[in-house]
């Protein structure tokens, strides 16, 4: 280790006149007295450190003060503090020779990424993620899932990209495995630890039933199909329980926050009114979607699979590639190329509407 220079002090001033931390420790009285020089605007200071407000002991003797100071008994940290020569190593030594004291019980942990950007969330490089911001995306209960179901010293990743739709799935997952009955001793060893993260989770109290459930895709496709309105969303649905109704609103609330702010581009979309100008097709294709009409008209009583069966007929009836009848219903539809699985969506906006926007195609070529 390189020894530090004989006219080092173990404090750092703030110039009383600029606020920079640009000066130099040149002097001290043997007591309180220290003097110092700013080489930013040449002030030169005789503070006494029972009183001033402008000096600080460094980082690595700051540290071991405070453990012995305020009687720390356990303190976790981050692998770069545990590294070998790092600033738990020093301060171990620093609180034991100079404080007389012992130094606390530690667990390193890892750290925390932002998906999406380089490097680690940190204070001191602007890379910061509130939990505000977190709460926009994530409900309380998902948040907490996040960091439960991670072991401390394992680094992890909050996302804002896709990857927040596999992080609900993960967790409704958990909270089908509580509210269900293990049948096997292998499966109860595994049901304790889910439960035990699912526990974690809860903000207050774990829930007496199972709250509703809805895959996140598909509520997204229903707040962009109902503009981001709730209660037509929950109309829709019509199964979910007063109940259930504050943890849905919330999870609707989050999940449109992140289709407004970072879905990507392709993820989200718009659905047309019907009052818009019919998109150019060709004669093939607009007898492919006069061919969609008509399904949508008998559709009520089908299922998404009939459904799904009947798309693939009207391609072969119109005599274009299955990909390009959804192209153009798409197109026709949410004036995009791509969107939600076909069967499912249009059953999603329902007869009435997918007649309204379709029924411009329905002349005669």
């Amino acid at each position: 280790t390189e020894p530090l220079s004989s006219d080092w002090m173990p404090v750092q001033v703030f110039c009383e006149k600029c606020k920079c931390d640009t000066t130099v420790v040149d002097g001290w009285d043997g007591e309180w007295g220290i003097s110092y020089r700013c080489s930013s605007c040449g002030h030169q200071g005789n503070p006494d450190l029972r009183t001033t407000d402008c000096a600080k002991l460094p980082w690595r003797i700051d540290w071991p003060m405070r453990w012995s100071r305020e009687g720390v008994d356990f303190e976790p940290a981050g692998k770069d503090h545990h590294s070998e020569g790092g600033s738990f190593d020093t301060a171990k030594k620093i609180v034991k020779e100079v404080y007389g004291a012992e130094p606390p019980v530690t667990f390193q942990y890892d750290f925390v990424r932002i998906k999406g950007r380089g490097g680690k969330i940190s204070s001191s490089s602007g890379e910061v993620v509130s939990l505000v911001d977190v709460l926009e995306v994530y409900t309380p209960e998902v948040t907490r899932f996040i960091f439960a179901g991670t072991r401390p010293n394992t680094e992890f990743a909050i996302s804002f990209d896709l990857d927040v739709l596999k992080i609900y799935e993960d967790y409704e997952k958990c909270e089908r495995l509580y509210f269900t009955e293990a049948e096997s001793e292998k499966a109860r060893k595994k049901k304790e630890k889910s439960d035990r993260i699912y526990e974690l989770s809860q903000v207050d109290q774990v829930p007496s039933v199972m709250p509703y459930q809805i895959p996140i895709r598909h509520l997204c496709n229903l707040l962009q199909v109902h503009d981001g309105n709730v209660d037509a969303v929950i109309d829709s649905l019509g199964d979910v329980s007063p109940d259930q109704s504050e943890r849905f609103r919330m999870k609707a609330a989050c999940a449109w926050n992140w289709i407004r702010q970072f879905a990507p581009e392709d993820f989200r979309f718009a659905v047309k009114t019907g009052s818009e100008q019919p998109v150019d097709v060709s004669p093939e294709e607009k007898t492919a979607l006069q061919g969609m009409l008509s399904l949508v008209r008998g559709m009520d009583s089908m299922d998404e699979k009939a459904v799904a069966e009947a798309i693939y007929a009207v391609a072969r009836e119109s005599g274009i590639e299955p990909a390009d009848l959804f192209t153009v219903t798409y197109r026709a539809l949410i004036g995009k190329e791509k969107g939600p699985r076909l069967a499912s969506f249009i059953k999603t906006l329902g007869r009435k509407k997918c007649e309204a926007i379709l029924a411009a195609y329905a002349d005669k070529v």
